[in-house]
């Protein structure tokens, strides 16, 4: 289970560095430009890599790929709310 969510993670946190790779794949599969949105092209991105981390993790459980997924995304985020809240509350 901690590898899956670990994975979920890894899934998540690689989203934004691996986009522009699946956009250039996609491009040469259908030899031509597809008017995609970024935002479209990102989820396409993220439910890659959780297809691949679901097939790596052998069947591991759903709920700890998809919180790691979740914390892979937004962690930066939540890091920086949090230090936000500590920095406003001294």
């Amino acid at each position: 289970m901690i590898f899956t969510f670990l994975l979920g993670v890894a899934a998540g946190a690689l989203t934004s560095f691996t986009e522009p790779f699946v956009r250039q794949a996609l491009e040469q599969v259908a030899l031509s430009k597809i008017n995609v949105e970024t935002s479209e092209m990102d989820l396409l991105t993220l439910v890659l890599l959780l297809l691949a981390a679901a097939v790596l993790s052998g069947g591991g459980s759903s709920f700890a790929l998809l919180i790691g997924a979740l914390i892979g995304v937004f962690g930066k985020r939540i890091l920086d709310a949090i230090k936000g809240q500590k920095g406003d509350g001294a």
